[in-house]
């Protein structure tokens, strides 16, 4: 008869455990099951230069919610217009704010952007656009841990609408998936 060890024993013990949390919560890898739909909404950011203080200028894809800068609310990208006239994207990083949120610009239609890629966002660059660009965006490490991996982002895309340089203000389509770690950018419950 083979005996085992209480260490072998042990690490046998927590190697089960590890499985069944990752196969019993709904998004696999220890994620919990999706609890928010994913909608496609609108919102209006105003430049962070040239506007009225109060006004949000920034986005944050955690909440789903456009924020002020000004109040020190969390964000991961915000809008300004450039001393050219041009609109532009700042990921956190380039307003001096270390992260790993950033932008992705899409080769495809709002519509056909279905999953949020990994990888290749932009982070330190601010990001040119114009009516009809669409881009995914990564948020920063949400705060609260959400798997037995830590913290982990999440993802949106966007269309730009219109862009109104009098009032400086971008309106943008956008759907938020505000499931931690979910990369599903359908309309729906997600499922990965």
């Amino acid at each position: 008869m083979t005996r085992i060890s209480l260490s072998q024993f042990r690490l046998g013990a927590v190697a089960a455990s590890l499985l069944t949390a990752a196969t019993a919560c709904g998004g696999g890898l220890g994620l919990p099951s999706p609890v928010f739909e994913n909608i496609v909404d609108t919102t209006t950011l105003f430049a962070l230069q040239g506007t009225a203080i109060t006004s949000p200028s920034a986005f944050d894809v955690v909440s789903g919610r456009r924020t002020r800068t000004q109040l020190a609310e969390p964000f991961d990208f915000a809008f300004d217009i450039d001393e050219t006239g041009k609109p532009i994207l700042l990921p956190r990083e380039v307003l001096g704010l270390r992260t790993a949120a950033g932008i992705l610009l899409a080769d495809t239609p709002f519509n056909s952007v279905l999953r949020a890629p990994t990888e290749d966002y932009i982070t330190d660059s601010a990001i040119p656009i114009e009516e009809e660009t669409t881009f995914v965006a990564r948020s920063r490490a949400a705060s609260q841990t959400c798997s037995f991996l830590g913290a982990l982002p999440r993802y949106g895309k966007f269309r730009v609408l219109t862009l109104d340089p009098q009032q400086r203000t971008v309106t943008l389509e956008l759907l938020v998936n505000r499931n931690c770690g979910y990369r599903d950018l359908e309309p729906g419950l997600p499922t990965s």
